[in-house]
């Protein structure tokens, strides 16, 4: 591997800033046709190593590391993946976790600003990272598991980082499924290095709820809503992997937990979670919902800082 230096991040503690002002123009994607994604690249779903020219390290020891997950239900349009980037910027977001991409196949565009992995054939499902530039330099590879699950591993300060984004099946799909997508889920935390720092984030589609009696170790006091059986489900793998459900540990308003209203806005839920590993819970500073953040969907940003 070449020679490493340490990343240093320019920005504030505040997160919540409004958007810069001295944005610069998003890039243009030219010949991307209006209505789908790119070309896909190879269908081979082993893992991409990058380059380790020039690579620096994402510290979170010293520095903020901003990691968020998004399900923007879909870049299968025109404009939604530029107007992303500005919202990615303007939260100054340095890996963001997408769910429902709906772009076929797998790869990457414009040097790994963003790799995703979907369906072969149809524009359903599919997940994804948006990287900021920082983040790509970091960038050790990645794996297309399926469209469901995405692993990206970067080179960090102490440990590098693996994070996982995920799209968990809905509540209309059988058992089967939801225990395959499990069995996916593990074999890929296996995989992963016992040393790196193991993010997995997404959309679950489950609903942990707030009491937290038994699960304390996954959960802190600060859940929101009722629990339903996929939401147990959720709950059994963290306490088997010994992972911390980040959402539930700050004391907050109900707007900055919940991350999903219904169309007629009468219902809202809290299904876009990040874990982590439980030895790195006082690593994270912040953990919550951005509901300003806007890309015509009805799910919410979620971010946490480390």
């Amino acid at each position: 591997m070449g020679a490493e230096t340490p990343i240093v991040k320019d920005k504030t503690n505040e997160i919540q800033s409004m958007k810069s002002e001295t944005m610069e123009k998003t890039f243009r994607l030219g010949r991307r046709p209006a209505k789908q994604g790119p070309r896909p690249q190879s269908g081979n779903q082993d893992w991409v190593e990058k380059s380790a020219t020039g690579m620096k390290k994402l510290k979170m020891a010293k520095d903020e590391l901003t990691v968020g997950t998004w399900n923007v239900r879909t870049l299968w349009a025109a404009g939604h993946l530029e107007l992303l980037k500005e919202e990615m910027k303007s939260y100054r977001c340095d890996i963001l976790g997408l769910s429902e991409v709906r772009w076929t196949g797998s790869g990457e565009i414009n040097g790994c600003e963003l790799i995703w992995s979907g369906d072969e054939t149809e524009h359903q499902r599919g997940v994804g990272f948006l990287l900021s530039s920082r983040a790509r330099m970091a960038l050790l590879g990645y794996r297309p598991i399926n469209s469901r699950m995405m692993v990206a591993r970067f080179s960090g300060q102490p440990f590098n980082i693996s994070v996982i984004q995920v799209y968990a099946p809905t509540t209309d799909k059988t058992e089967e499924e939801i225990e395959q997508f499990y069995e996916n889920l593990d074999d890929a935390l296996k995989e992963m290095p016992k040393k790196d720092v193991k993010v997995i984030m997404g959309d679950w589609n489950a609903k942990i709820g707030k009491d937290n009696i038994g699960w304390e170790r996954v959960m802190l006091k600060n859940g929101y809503g009722d629990r339903n059986e996929r939401g147990e489900r959720l709950l059994e793998f963290a306490l088997k992997q010994d992972l911390l459900i980040c959402n539930t540990k700050f004391q907050q308003k109900d707007c900055r937990k919940w991350t999903w209203k219904s169309p007629d806005e009468r219902t809202t839920n809290m299904i876009d979670l990040i874990l982590i590993d439980r030895r790195w819970m006082t690593s994270v500073r912040l953990c919550r919902t951005f509901q300003g953040a806007d890309i015509a969907s009805d799910h919410s940003l979620v971010l946490y800082v480390m």
